[in-house]
């Protein structure tokens, strides 16, 4: 590998020039100190940092002292050898990374970063992941796709040192119930698209330091859902995204901070048709919800065709206090609407309840020329708040998508 890297080894271009041009013909940034090249470096892919060190000894001593670890097949096979990147490519980068491990001699990693596709197997990955945490990595980011189900290595979960703030999980099935409650408590943002629970019965989400979380899934993982419940229980939390099937249960706990919801329910039988049904059980959720965050300020609801309703079911008992009615909830939006009768019931719900409310804005779900009736009827509601702006909007998307790819 170090004969490899010898013959290949050239100085990127603009930094040789830099580097002798200065005005006196002076090398005055190999001069500079040690973390402010590491830093101007760390724009780099480490094929390219590497390269710099034929340069001097003081250059050698830079890549192997590098903290900032960014490695990509595409940049390496591409850009480097100038072809697609094939089964021999694939066992030469996997060699380079290797080689740069045993070469450096940093303790400490600020970032690693690895985009590799679907090029190697889980425990090459692995081991990588095993020796950048032993290594205090503080930041870590994987993107490839592996060809069978790939856990997270329990060292993630436990290294003190990694700043896990934002995760981002795409078609990733989670089957680890309390390695993925560990992993959640840690974040500050975290988004879950097209994931599904596997034989998981409970997602634990509950964490003081998370202020941001989406799970959006419209592919056909409908059978995962309604065998796992979903408990949400951040105190911190101000914005909270579901788009995706009705869990089993979803259980909502201390959300005191919440600003801004998005609930989007549907059945994925048929992927291509949401089925947001302002129904028992999504009802419940959605009072849950309220009672649950007292600092909610927006609410933006979406309704679909509504099945099976329980001639007994009321919104809400009289005698039980919500608190987000009573002195924060601002913005209600209901999309979708066809004046149906529990729509009515529930806009008559919002606008005697909601306190501080200063718009709701209600869309058609197509051009309805009794618009101007409906809108009389709704203006006759009583009224908690005084200066409440009720909008009816006329709108028709072009697609029952829109609403899914903008609601989450």
């Amino acid at each position: 590998m170090d004969d490899l890297m010898q013959k290949s080894l050239k100085p990127p271009n603009f930094l040789a020039v830099f580097i002798n041009s200065t005005s006196e013909g002076i090398d005055r940034i190999s001069y500079l100190p040690d973390d402010i090249l590491h830093n101007i470096l760390s724009y780099l892919y480490i094929f390219d940092v590497v390269q710099l060190s034929i340069l001097s000894k003081r250059w050698n001593y830079i890549w192997r002292t590098m903290p900032y670890l960014n490695f990509d097949i595409n940049s390496f096979g591409c850009e480097r050898i100038n072809r697609p990147w094939d089964l021999g490519m694939a066992e030469k980068f996997k060699d380079f990374i290797n080689w740069v491990f045993i070469n450096q001699c940093e303790d400490t990693l600020v970032c690693f970063k690895l985009c590799c596709g679907d090029i190697f197997g889980k425990g090459a990955i692995f081991r990588w992941v095993r020796v950048v945490t032993t290594r205090n990595v503080q930041e870590l980011v994987l993107n490839f796709c592996p060809a069978g189900p790939f856990e997270l290595p329990y060292c993630v979960v436990t290294c003190e040192s990694l700043r896990l703030k934002f995760l981002h999980l795409e078609e990733v099935e989670l089957s680890n119930e309390h390695l993925t409650s560990c992993l959640f408590s840690r974040l500050e943002k975290l988004k879950l698209d097209c994931c599904n629970f596997g034989s998981m019965t409970m997602v634990d989400i509950a964490s003081t330091s998370l202020v941001y979380v989406s799970i959006k899934n419209f592919v056909d993982n409908r059978v995962s859902f309604v065998n796992c419940n979903i408990k949400i229980s951040c105190p911190n939390l101000k914005v909270l995204k579901y788009g995706a099937p009705l869990a089993k249960d979803i259980i909502l706990e201390n959300l005191f901070s919440i600003e801004v919801v998005h609930l989007f329910f549907f059945d994925s039988d048929d992927v291509m048709e949401e089925i947001v049904a302002i129904d028992e059980s999504c009802m419940e959720v959605m009072m849950l919800l309220l009672k649950h965050s007292p600092n909610l300020e927006v609410l933006d609801l979406f309704s679909d065709e509504n099945y099976g309703w329980d001639e007994n079911w009321k919104l809400h008992d009289p005698s039980e206090s919500v608190v987000c009615l009573e002195s924060h909830l601002k913005l209600i939006q209901l999309a979708g609407f066809k004046n149906e009768e529990k729509e009515i019931e529930l806009l008559r719900f919002f606008l005697k309840n909601a306190q501080v409310l200063e718009k709701l804005i209600v869309v058609w779900e197509c051009y309805n020329d009794i618009l101007e009736e409906v809108s009389d009827e709704v203006s006759k509601f009583p009224r908690a708040s005084s200066h409440v702006v009720v909008s009816f909007l006329n709108f028709k998307p072009k697609s029952r998508s829109r609403y899914r790819d903008n609601f989450v």
